[in-house]
């Protein structure tokens, strides 16, 4: 159905969600064009370094979904992110979506808070050194936050929106 909307111009590009290990290679075995971005969790405790792996071989972009640990304050409260925030000016939140971009990755975080927001856009102006990104690389544990079932993900797969009528 998204093939179908791309191919006819309806749809600028493909993504997809949470398709990752067997997920993803089953995907592999079935896609006629290669989505352009899959939304997957990614933070600085969790890179998703295989599925990187996998992306990269098909340039799919990868958009970051819980960027900043869903606010979690052990990551916020980083030792590394209190010391480059300091020497840029920035919030811990800040220097953890300027990794978010200079590792690539697509990044939209969620808030309701407009000043946050506007923080959240304050990433621009400065960029973190090779030795920072490897600072903060340390820092994966390869630990999401977020444990979804393969009976849930069956579930998203068969959700079907109601539109109006």
């Amino acid at each position: 159905m998204l093939e179908k909307a791309y191919r006819e111009g309806k749809a600028k590009s493909i993504g997809i969600s949470n398709f990752e290990g067997k997920y993803m290679e089953e995907l592999e075995t079935k896609w006629e064009i290669v989505p352009q971005f899959i939304q997957v969790e990614v933070h600085p405790y969790f890179t998703q370094k295989e599925l990187r792996v996998t992306l990269d071989k098909y340039g799919i972009k990868l958009m970051s979904w819980y960027p900043l640990g869903h606010g979690d304050t052990a990551l916020m409260n980083e030792l590394v992110f209190a010391g480059l925030g300091k020497k840029y000016g920035k919030t811990p939140a800040q220097v953890i979506l300027r990794w978010h971009t200079q590792m690539g990755f697509v990044i939209i975080p969620g808030s309701k808070n407009a000043e946050h927001i506007k923080d959240n856009m304050d990433i621009f102006d400065f960029a973190l050194t090779d030795e920072e990104m490897e600072q903060i690389a340390k820092l994966d544990k390869n630990e999401r936050y977020y444990h979804r079932t393969d009976e849930q993900l069956v579930q998203f797969a068969n959700w079907k929106p109601e539109f109006e009528k």
